[in-house]
């Protein structure tokens, strides 16, 4: 379409609403000198006769207002009055208005120049003359759901932002690449010769790697290049780009493409081309270490945190200025306690000197350096699951069942009464104070004991030794029972003389006494029934965290010799044994993990052929198909509350609340721990198992961050997390520590 043609169509527009004396001396005329070229078709200003063909500014429209004339298909849309809003179809005397509802995602995005995709339109709701909504509304049959309601990681940038959205079909090529030419990127370089490495530039194919954002560089690299594509596509010979856009997300995009879309749609942006470092490499930090140094009387100073910085990089994050502040801080005053000679005091304020609570084999509490989530205090391999999602879902679970916990067992509507229309909206109070943990995460954390305590590890192809782990289990148990006032002669290990472990968490004596019966071995004990059994899932998938760690029954043996102690009944082993096999991809160590909505159906359909075929299944997948929508098909997901998926009580009904509450908000942490608690029944476990799935997938960083400052011995869960996975590294803990290995966990 030339301009010609478009200008046409708006003064064609202009007389059908103002009548056909729009030419006139008090009319409007379009503003023929502005006319302009635009990513969604052409932009035509208009404005009135005397203003423009007299020069009158008491008679100017303004904001001068635009008419976007669409290309190919020549639609009418009024422009926005703001830079990086939407344009919105035109209305005609006498026809139907119909309002476009966009997906919030795409508003918020502030794409406006690139047009409003029709697969980012949700539908139309029917406006009258007024702009007031009828209540007429239609679907769009095309419309998909963006990339983060599906779960897809959740950008940080424009450039991610971008990259994700043509992912989804949202963009097509060419509003790609105009929106790259606004975008900004990351390359590696030498801090010394400000060289690009030929790992990223290629100079036989002229092509150059390059990042969205540091965070995703390979751990090594602690400077960088930072320029906008604009920029590159000027060069003499624009190079082919490789763009690593985070997790799952990479793009090829040709020198050439770039230039012609430059030329079309140049940057009008500031240019961006500099260079800098990370937090880590700053010569600040240099003068902070030697002022510490000085100041603590240690006879050198610490390193920078170079590595610090690169093992929290390896496990998805990276570290802030203030985050290597704090490194420094604290890795000085574990070395000053290290010295022989006094004083040996500690800081009164540990955190702000770098300093978190641990626990030695006395379960007493010793300062060790903070890590803030992002990376464990040892040097791990992780060789099938990622320390930070195996700690995010073990602080995750603790923090939903913290969330829960207030209003465990009760209905909506008591919810509603108690805390407002809401309901919970913020980690109420329980016990004493908000944050505290339950019996939940208490044996949670004994379980995980069991496993690491398992005889199996030094024996791994004895399946004699393999028999033995129900009785570990009971000793585990016991334990736990132990810390809430049962007798127990033989509690030895950590774990339970943590002081603070030995608090009542649970008001229910009769549940506590049914599990006393049971793993004493009482004749009269009576089975345990209900989603308790649940809890098991988390610590029996961490058996096969290793290299031959597991049991010759897999994960599946795991689950029922850890929940077979206390709840027997098939269904119980059956979904805690789906949710383990659930856990098992969701724990990656890679960089992506698919989101529930995703792996929850591909699990039944993987273990089909051995273990999920027969009819006690139905259930299972019956539960998933009720529970979870479906993001891969076009048209409006159908998100599902929990409140209407079962009873509420029972272990298939936890679960699936926990997949309704989950699915579809994996990038809106808070919102999909609120949705786990407020319902009625079992708030506190579904909020548990929800949290433990959110928290594998964005780690204990991405979970919201106010509520996990107040979460209760969450340091000691760490601590916990990282135990188990330093057993079943290929670097075991026991190889490494031999006896101190065996006095912090038993090996009975």
């Amino acid at each position: 379409m030339e301009a010609a043609e478009a200008m046409e169509k708006v003064v064609n527009w202009l007389r059908a609403v103002h009548g056909p004396q729009i030419a006139g001396p008090g009319g409007l005329r379009v503003d023929h000198d502005r006319v302009l070229r635009i990513p969604e078709g052409w932009s035509i200003p208009y404005n009135t006769t005397a203003y423009l063909d007299d020069g009158r500014p008491d008679k100017e429209l303004f904001p001068p207002p635009s008419v976007v004339v669409r290309e190919p298909d020549g639609e009418l849309r009024q422009a926005p009055p703001n830079p990086g809003g939407l344009s919105i179809p035109v209305a005609f005397p006498g026809q139907e208005s119909w309002r476009e509802v966009v997906d919030p995602e795409y508003v918020k995005a502030g794409f406006g120049e690139l047009g409003v995709p029709l697969q980012a339109v949700a539908g139309w709701v029917k406006v009258d003359n007024e702009g007031r909504q009828t209540g007429d509304e239609r679907e769009n049959p095309e419309y998909k759901a963006g990339p983060i309601r599906r779960g897809y990681p959740k950008p940080e940038n424009t450039l991610e932002t971008l990259l994700a959205f043509a992912s989804v079909g949202w963009l097509t090529r060419e509003q790609l690449l105009i929106g790259l030419l606004r975008c900004d990127v990351f390359v590696p370089l030498d801090p010394e010769t400000g060289a690009t490495d030929r790992f990223y530039f290629s100079e036989e194919r002229n092509e150059l790697r390059v990042f969205s954002a540091t965070r995703h560089f390979p751990p090594r690299e602690h400077s960088w290049w930072r320029v906008d594509l604009a920029t590159l596509a000027e060069f003499e010979h624009p190079p082919n780009l490789v763009i690593n856009g985070g997790p799952a997300t990479f793009e090829d995009v040709s020198g050439e493409d770039l230039t012609a879309t430059a030329k079309r749609f140049p940057r009008h942006e500031p240019r961006i081309d500099r260079h800098g470092r990370g937090p880590e490499a700053e010569e600040d930090l240099e003068r902070l270490t030697r002022d510490t140094a000085t100041r603590m009387g240690l006879p050198e100073p610490v390193a920078v945190p170079l590595a610090a910085a690169e093992n929290a990089r390896r496990h998805g994050f990276e570290l802030t200025a203030e985050e290597c502040q704090r490194t420094v801080l604290g890795q000085s005053w574990l070395n000053r306690l290290a010295m022989a000679e006094p004083p040996r005091s500690k800081p009164n304020d540990w955190r702000t000197n770098g300093l978190v609570p641990g626990w030695d084999n006395l379960g007493r509490v010793i300062p060790r350096l903070d890590t803030f989530g992002k990376y464990p205090d040892r040097d791990l391999e992780n060789f099938r699951y990622g320390w930070q999602r195996v700690a995010g879902a073990y602080v995750g679970f603790a923090l939903g069942e913290a969330l829960g916990m207030a209003v465990d067992r009760m209905r909506l509507d008591e919810i509603v009464t108690q805390f407002g229309s809401e309901g919970v909206a913020d980690l109420p109070i329980a016990f004493d104070q908000a944050g505290r943990i339950g019996s939940l995460t208490q044996r949670l954390l004994f379980y995980t004991e069991a496993v690491i305590r398992s005889p199996h590890r030094e024996q791994p192809e004895s399946r004699d030794v393999e028999q033995q782990f129900p009785s570990v289990v009971r000793g585990a148990l016991m334990r736990w029972l132990h810390t809430q006032g049962a007798p127990y002669d033989d509690a030895d290990g950590w774990l339970v003389k943590v002081p603070d472990l030995h608090v009542r968490r649970t008001a229910d004596d009769a549940e506590l006494n049914a599990y006393h019966a049971l793993v004493s071995g009482s004749p009269q004990a009576v089975p345990l029934t209900g989603p308790a059994s649940l809890i098991a899932a988390l610590p029996a998938t961490l058996i096969a965290a290793g290299p031959g760690t597991g049991f010759s029954g897999g994960v599946r043996q795991a689950v029922r010799d850890l929940v077979g102690v206390t709840h027997p009944h098939e269904d119980d082993l059956s979904v805690a044994t789906y949710l383990a096999w659930l856990f098992e991809p969701v724990l990656t160590k890679d960089a992506f993990s698919y989101p529930v909505w995703n792996l929850s159906r591909e699990i039944l359909t993987e273990h089909n052929t051995t273990f999920v075929s027969g009819p006690e299944w139905a259930p299972v997948k019956a539960m998933v198909a009720e529970s979870v929508p479906f993001f891969g098909e076009h048209g409006l997901p159908d998100l599902r509350m929990p409140e209407l998926i079962g009873d509420g009580q029972g272990t298939l009904s936890v679960l699936g609340r926990a997949f309704a509450a989950l699915s579809g908000f994996e990038n809106y942490p808070e919102q999909a721990l609120l949705r786990a608690v407020n319902h009625s029944g079992r708030s506190a476990l579904t909020g548990a198992i929800t949290g433990a799935l959110l928290g594998a997938r964005v780690g204990v960083p991405g979970l919201p961050q106010k509520w996990i400052e107040q979460l209760e011995l969450r340091h000691l869960i760490e601590q916990v997390v990282t135990d188990a996975l330093w057993h079943f590294d290929r670097r075991s803990a026991l190889s490494f520590l031999g006896e101190e290995w065996v006095q912090r966990y038993p090996r009975h």
